[in-house]
């Protein structure tokens, strides 16, 4: 055998070399993996079927919606898969509209699909002559809805991996013709059944809760304290894999109220044997229809994504909205964009872009 030797100089300087590409070899990776929990850590809630007119076309408002969903560095967004949409009469599937919202999200953007808004003859009622929002009101049979899981799961599957079950069921604006525990459990089960058997690797998480599902919405005229815990009271715990809340708060109340919110929904989890599993915010936002208020919904964005990247349990917040809504139909909710409806830039989005950069 021929063996081969190097000189000792050249071979410490190779060692060196070699050592020193190692580091940031890990380096980069550790960067690389940072920035993409950070970019998935912090997400963006729009509807670009009623806010960018994705059902009309020729309107040309998704190229403006991915440009700005772009602007933001979010590397998760948070978009509601509306029954009513994809299924306007039993039977009759249409998925057009929500595949030209799904193509128009870039492809290194995670989708968290809310699976929500019932259609009129699966739950009944007939449109303007119900109190409040008719596609708020539970199906009448629970196979149909089972159905609409499945059948959306499936068609969605290579997009969307994370799928939320309903939203904010605890309120009254969204679960007519009121809250139910025991109601929204076996609507929950049936979807978590249907999604993972459409899906199994899905992640189910449960609708978001407002506020922090312990204390009642403050300003909702319907008062549903202590729903979370109903809901583990009526067995709801293995039908979901991601626990989720709103705590919205004012601006002078700040991000320390809003994580007081957050740990007494930790603290239940707990109580529940439930502490494993993550906590997602997929709606925390502030209105604002002033340069004053625009100045305070920058400071809370940037406070409370501040406050709930320090806490480990939780593991993604979205930030309510994209962009403000041509009418205001949300209340103040309707202004809690990072954009104005005509695209102008609030401040807010510099506080976005720098939690999601790290610059």
């Amino acid at each position: 055998m021929v063996r081969t030797c190097m000189p000792q100089p050249v071979a410490f300087l190779l060692t060196a070399v070699l050592v020193v590409l190692a580091h940031r070899t890990v380096y980069a990776q550790g960067e690389t993996q940072a920035s993409k929990r950070r970019n998935t850590f912090y997400g963006i809630n729009e509807d670009p079927v009623w806010n960018f007119k994705a059902g009309n076309p020729e309107a040309g408002e998704l190229p403006r919606f991915r440009k700005m969903l772009k602007q933001t560095g979010s590397g998760a967004i948070r978009i509601p898969l509306r029954w009513r949409v994809m299924e306007r009469k039993k039977g009759a599937w249409d998925f057009s509209v929500v595949d030209r919202t799904v193509k128009a999200i870039p492809a290194d953007v995670e989708i968290l699909g809310t699976l929500m808004s019932v259609p009129a003859w699966a739950n009944g009622t007939v449109p303007g002559k119900t109190e409040g929002w008719f596609d708020g009101y539970a199906p009448k049979d629970v196979r149909d809805w089972a159905n609409y899981v499945s059948m959306t799961v499936s068609h969605y599957h290579r997009h969307i991996k994370h799928w939320e079950i309903w939203n904010e069921q605890n309120g009254v604006d969204f679960y007519r013709p009121r809250p139910d525990a025991k109601a929204y459990t076996e609507l929950l089960k049936s979807a978590y059944i249907a999604a993972k058997k459409a899906d199994p690797e899905c992640i189910v998480v449960l609708g978001g809760l407002q506020m922090n599902g312990i204390i009642p919405n403050p300003w909702s005229p319907v008062k549903t304290p202590d729903y979370l815990e109903d809901l583990y009271k009526a067995g709801a715990r293995p039908y979901f894999d991601v626990c989720n809340i709103h705590p919205y708060v004012l601006p002078n109340e700040g991000a320390g109220h809003m994580m007081k919110l957050t740990r007494d929904t930790l603290a239940l989890m707990a109580r529940y044997e439930d502490g494993s599993k993550p906590l997602w915010i997929t709606e925390i936002g502030c209105g604002a229809t002033s340069t004053e208020a625009e100045a305070d919904q920058a400071r809370l964005l940037r406070d409370v994504f501040r406050a709930a990247s320090s806490e480990p349990r939780i593991e993604r917040v979205f930030w309510f909205l994209l962009r403000d809504t041509q009418k205001n139909i949300l209340g103040p909710e309707g202004s809690m964009g990072l954009f104005s409806y005509q695209g102008r830039v609030k401040p807010a989005l510099g506080a976005f872009v720098q939690a999601t950069t790290g610059k």
